[in-house]
């Protein structure tokens, strides 16, 4: 007789897996030609200042993008005053083209984006340090509860006798015919062995 074959699982991506960045891609594309329409120095702005999210985009190939939304996030916030100066002034190519080549500006929307990327590096640890502290101060919280029920009920409450170890004494076992418990026949097969 042959050993069967061994099965190969392959695990497949969800069906909306992209589903958020396929529409965040729409859209983009929708204000790309509205401000092409409207205002080709806005779209100009906006693409070379929202050249870092476009690299994160192609860096970061995590299910959740986190990395991605950050960047994409901070940097907009560093390009936004700037397209708003553009709006409520000349809104010419020049003023966008001098934004561009300013370092000032320059500075305020890829420092932005790096800042960013520092929030997305920074963010898990301190959030994962503050869990850790709760859980650890509710472990404290209860084991001081424990503490209290034990002086105030006795050693009964834990279920062991004196001398006697936890799943050693008897225990009742369930009717003939019935299912027992995990723990009752290695308890029964250890006292015959005895």
């Amino acid at each position: 007789m042959a050993s069967p074959k061994p099965r190969v699982v392959v695990k497949k991506k969800p069906a909306n897996a992209g589903g958020g960045l396929m529409l965040l891609g729409f859209v983009a594309l929708f204000a790309a030609m509205v401000l092409l329409l409207v205002s080709m120095a806005s779209l100009v702005l906006v693409v070379f200042g929202m050249l870092p999210t476009f690299v994160a985009l192609l860096i970061d190939r995590s299910a959740q993008r986190f990395a991605f939304y950050s960047v994409m996030a901070m940097n907009f916030a560093g390009v936004f005053p700037f397209l708003l100066d553009l709006w409520m002034g000349s809104n010419s190519m020049s003023l966008a083209v001098d934004n561009l080549t300013d370092v000032f500006s320059l500075f305020t929307m890829y420092g932005s984006a790096a800042l960013g990327w520092v929030f997305y590096t920074v963010t898990p640890p301190i959030v994962t340090t503050g869990m850790t502290f709760i859980a650890q101060r509710r472990v404290s919280i209860l084991r001081a509860k424990q503490k209290k029920l034990l002086g105030e009920w006795g050693d009964a409450v834990t279920g062991e006798e004196a001398g006697v170890p936890h799943g050693e004494e008897d225990e009742p076992s369930a009717p003939s015919g019935e299912p027992q418990a995990p723990g009752a026949k290695k308890a029964k097969n250890t006292k015959s062995r005895k």
